[in-house]
């Protein structure tokens, strides 16, 4: 199946931690950009949730995911909007209930994205309990349990060691049932997708190292479970006609990093988390590696790119950019739309040439 393709919403500002950093990310312009990359042809738009501002510090302003998500829903056409929750934040039935609700403003429009946090001073800020990491994903795959009962039982019986629940009622249900994702590299964060989740979400990496972690977590899904699975990517594209004009334009990234903030997000990553064991203040100039995915170059590199991330299992490529709408319809128009005419599907406005 050809790869799909999705954005970000930026709800912390710009995506990059630089010290002339966007600190004022405004509702309106995300749906903006969502009715447009709806327009371009992407398959997804990515509404991070974060109570403090995960990017440029917890003084910074941060809009909630569900809201935006809800406007992204209500503006666009074809866009499936997948929206991260942190279990401990909101109860269980409580997601349920609003990703159903969102469902049913465009069948087919809402995903999950389940994540188990890592930032502890969030976690306590609004209210929730830091708890070791495997703990953490314990109480994400019953939060997930919930959900999914909600979504598709007619009661729900369940009794675990965070969440119950006694004939719990939803209605209505989402028809279909949203895809879930599952963000994380640890193992119990495959086992979690394997059993069940429809994507696994990864960080930025080499290729190899990417085949390595696709392979391992479909076939979990495959042998263990007897479910596909898939994989989605987190990328950060700049796309120029050159790929020395690409390069040059990180390098000024690089130039314009801000190396307090950097500095203070290395300090709090929590160490259990797998990909915060790998990154360089180089790689965390972008909070997901994303830099690390190799979608730097001119058209032609980056789909090289792109076919060898395939070859290595991955299914989805969300794509960040900065400035977030005009760089997003650079990389559709000559990333994607040369990308689906390749493998000769419709490429509609993604493929279209710029005025």
């Amino acid at each position: 199946m050809p790869l799909q393709f999705g954005s970000w919403a930026p709800v912390c500002g710009g995506w990059l931690r630089t010290r002339d950093a966007d600190l004022k990310p405004q509702p309106g312009r995300l749906v903006h950009l969502a009715r447009e990359v709806d327009a371009l042809g992407y398959d997804f738009l990515y509404v991070p949730e974060h109570y403090l501002n995960a990017l440029h510090g917890p003084r910074a302003p941060v809009l909630d995911a569900w809201v935006v998500s809800a406007a992204c829903v209500a503006a666009t056409e074809r866009l499936r909007v997948i929206t991260a929750v942190q279990p401990g934040f909101k109860a269980p039935g409580v997601v349920a209930k609003m990703g159903a609700t969102l469902a049913q403003l465009r069948p087919g429009a809402f995903g999950l994205s389940l994540l188990a946090g890592w930032w502890r001073l969030e976690v306590e800020n609004y209210g929730d309990v830091w708890l070791p990491h495997a703990e953490r994903y314990a109480r994400a795959a019953e939060y997930l349990d919930v959900i999914h009962g909600l979504w598709t039982l007619p009661e729900l019986d369940y009794a675990g060691k965070y969440y119950g629940a006694t004939r719990a009622l939803l209605e209505p249900k989402p028809d279909p049932l949203p895809p879930v994702f599952i963000a994380g590299e640890s193992e119990r964060a495959i086992e979690l997708a394997a059993r069940s989740g429809d994507y696994l979400f990864i960080n930025g990496g080499e290729p190899a190292h990417i085949a390595q972690l696709t392979r391992r977590a479909k076939r979990l899904a495959s042998e263990r479970y007897g479910r596909t699975l898939r994989v989605a990517l987190s990328a950060f594209g700049v796309v120029r006609k050159t790929s020395d004009d690409a390069r040059r334009v990180v390098a000024e990234f690089h130039e314009r990093a801000n190396h307090e903030t950097i500095a203070y997000f290395r300090q709090h990553m929590d160490g259990a988390v797998v990909a915060h064991n790998r990154p360089s203040e180089s790689s965390t100039l972008e909070a997901n590696l994303g830099l690390d995915a190799g979608l730097v170059g001119d058209s032609a590199t980056i789909l090289t790119r792109l076919a060898a991330l395939e070859a290595a299992g991955v299914d989805a490529v969300m794509v960040k950019t900065e400035p977030a709408l005009d760089e997003a319809t650079r990389f559709a128009r000559e990333v994607i739309g040369p990308y689906r005419a390749q493998h000769g599907l419709t490429t509609g406005a993604a493929g279209e040439e710029p005025a």
